[in-house]
């Protein structure tokens, strides 16, 4: 995808301005040449950590997949094995 290059600068550029103490007023990214969204394989976004938690849910659902909606959930609701 020729894009990435300037999504993962801009990400980037995103991050090092919050390690500033300064306010940021606005961040632009301007594109050019964009085709329709049904010719792009796969969304792009700035925020790693949705990603890591759109990748964790993926997994999560195949699991469920293989063995069951009720062989994976959260910690607070088994009991504890002992």
């Amino acid at each position: 995808m020729p894009c990435r290059g300037a999504v993962r600068s801009a990400g980037h550029r995103r991050r090092r301005l919050l390690l500033q103490r300064g306010r940021v007023a606005g961040l632009a990214l301007k594109g050019e040449d964009l085709v329709d969204g049904e010719q792009v394989a796969e969304q792009i976004s700035l925020d790693d950590t949705r990603e890591a938690r759109l990748v964790a849910e993926a997994a999560i659902d195949r699991v469920r997949d293989k063995f069951g909606v009720r062989v994976i959930g959260p910690a607070a609701v088994y009991r504890r094995a002992s």
